[in-house]
């Protein structure tokens, strides 16, 4: 592995780790919401899991 392949890994590591940080912020703020539906909530959060395992855009947040 070259030197860049190391820094373009790490870099993708530590946005992977700030975009996941983002949606547990969300979903946290999400929960703490009584008005907002729990199964909404989960199928935005797999959605979300999804594209980050596939190295797609996180969709946008539903609320």
């Amino acid at each position: 592995m070259t030197e860049i392949e190391i820094f373009e890994a790490c870099a993708e590591l530590h946005n992977l780790r700030v975009e996941l940080a983002e949606l547990h912020e969300w979903a946290e703020a999400a929960l703490s919401n009584d008005g907002h539906d729990r199964q909404y909530i989960a199928e935005h959060l797999s959605d979300a899991l999804d594209a980050l395992a596939t190295g797609h855009d996180v969709p946008v947040h539903p609320f």
